[in-house]
């Protein structure tokens, strides 16, 4: 059995801290397709589509939603009128 080791700054073992695998470019399936489309349209999953769907379907998600909550944490603070913070 192979052992791991262990990186002594993170403590994640050296297997965990390999580049991702980057896979070939290809075609996406017709349901993946439409998993794609629903993701961008807030439209709900089709339990009928595949597995493969689904992991396009919630990576469009999680994506949308991370750069939703990117571009609201980026958002200047809105002045306040000097005049309220008087009264």
């Amino acid at each position: 059995m192979a052992q791991q080791h262990m990186n002594d700054r993170s403590g994640q073992s050296a297997t965990q801290l390999q580049a991702p695998v980057v896979r070939a470019a290809r075609d996406l399936t017709y349901d993946e397709k439409k998993a794609a489309e629903a993701a961008f349209r807030g439209e709900p999953f089709n339990p009928a589509w595949s597995a493969a769907a689904a992991v396009v379907y919630e990576g469009i998600v999680s994506a949308m939603c991370r750069m939703q909550v990117a571009s609201l944490t980026d958002m200047e603070a809105v002045p306040v009128a000097e005049e309220c913070l008087t009264r």
